[in-house]
């Protein structure tokens, strides 16, 4: 039977060796480190001149040459570090002659190949360097790959990110988006950000997709079409407006909140009456930052919302307006007597003379002076009730 003192010698000696192990483990990845780093020194001096040929003449020669010599397998995975450089910083035609001079090189292949590993991190890594050089052979076995992929997976966005730089058409887009909307959650956003690293012209594919009758869909096509400025008008967004997810409303009106050619007065309306405080909010705010002076009248009513947000960005509006939505504003303190209306105009109206006030102070100019004074005398004209607030704020 072992002592205790014996057990105690025996953790001790255990302890040690595997320390031995870990440092030995350590001293073997240093090696390996400063080996790494003298082979990519050698390889940057051996191929120094190639990189400045990369540089100078990318813009005269019609086809990139291939590195002189016979480069082994680890000098062409350092050159292809420095072409993944020059791949992010050019655009256009460079960029096209340096996605070639990969294939060329046979960097395109070996990533196909290793595309096909046993090992997952392999497989991921190929991908990733198939999306730099946005290789559009590799398309059909990213989205094989990626359909292979479970939802848990993180390495899903980088296959997915990859398939969108390698893309071959709209189509190949539009396999990975629905794929990765149906394995994650809450990704619409992330998925458009992918689709726009494309090289493709991708505004007839969101367009598709607001058309869509998948509201995962419709929300992708949503966030693509703000994004990316549209020219023309989307006769879908109207009928969005009464789609039964939510998202999709509020999603679609914001889009139609930006151009004023879709805010006719009775789409006006229904937004100011709509169901869905925060459509209400939407176009009260919209109605100010476009300068709709017509509507004072309905955002003054709009001020008095069950909401306190609507109500806000009601007043705010209406703050926006000049002289005559501040006059409004005034109107609401000579009509009401108390509650959320009067208190929301009453503090609106506060902040935007104490504005006035410190414009006046860091530039002041005679259009200015007369603007504040009227507004000053309205405010006076209208609250009775007491007027030291307003002594209080000119002191």
């Amino acid at each position: 039977m072992q002592t205790p003192l014996a057990m105690a010698i025996v953790f001790v000696y255990a302890l040690c060796g595997l320390t031995v192990l870990g440092l030995l483990a350590l001293f073997a990845l240093k090696l390996r480190n400063i080996s790494a780093e003298k082979q990519a020194r050698r390889c940057q001096e051996k191929y120094r001149d190639y990189f400045v040929y990369l540089q100078a003449y990318s813009e005269e020669e019609e086809r990139l040459k291939v590195p002189y010599g016979d480069p082994t397998q680890k000098e062409k995975q350092l050159i292809q570090k420095k072409l993944f450089e020059l791949l992010e910083r050019f655009t256009g035609v460079h960029r096209e002659k340096l996605i070639r001079l990969c294939e060329d090189m046979g960097l395109v292949a070996l990533d196909l190949e290793r595309l096909k590993s046993g090992w997952k991190w392999t497989r991921v890594d190929a991908a990733y360097n198939l999306g730099v050089m946005r290789s559009r052979q590799a398309a059909p076995d990213l989205l094989a790959l990626l359909q292979k992929s479970s939802a848990n997976d993180p390495s899903l966005f980088i296959v997915a990110r990859a398939i969108a730089k390698c893309a071959r058409d709209n189509g190949d887009l539009r396999q990975m988006a629905e794929f990765v909307v149906r394995a994650k959650k809450n990704v619409h956003q992330l998925i458009v950000d992918m689709i726009s690293d494309s090289q493709l012209d991708t505004d007839s594919l969101f367009t598709e997709f607001i058309r869509d009758k998948d509201p995962e869909l419709v929300k992708i096509g949503l966030i693509g079409f703000s994004v990316h400025a549209q020219t023309g008008l989307e006769p879908a967004l109207p009928k969005l407006v009464m789609s039964p997810d939510k998202e999709v409303r509020i999603k679609a009106v914001k889009l139609m909140c930006r151009d004023v050619r879709y805010l006719s007065e009775q789409t006006v309306k229904d937004f100011l009456n709509h169901k869905d405080w925060e459509i209400r909010a939407l176009i009260a705010k919209a109605i100010g930052a476009l300068q709709l002076a017509a509507y004072i009248p309905a955002l003054k009513k709009a001020v008095g919302d069950s909401n306190w947000w609507v109500r806000h960005h009601s007043a705010r509006s209406l703050a926006q307006m000049h002289t005559e939505g501040f006059a409004a504003l005034c109107e609401i303190l000579r009509e009401e007597r108390f509650g959320h209306k009067v208190d929301m105009a009453h503090q609106i109206i506060l902040e935007e003379l104490e504005k006035e006030k410190l414009r006046l102070e860091q530039e002041s100019s005679t259009e200015q002076q007369l603007a504040y004074n009227e507004k000053l005398h309205l405010y006076r004209k209208s609250y009775k009730k007491t007027i030291s607030t307003v002594q209080v704020m000119e002191g």
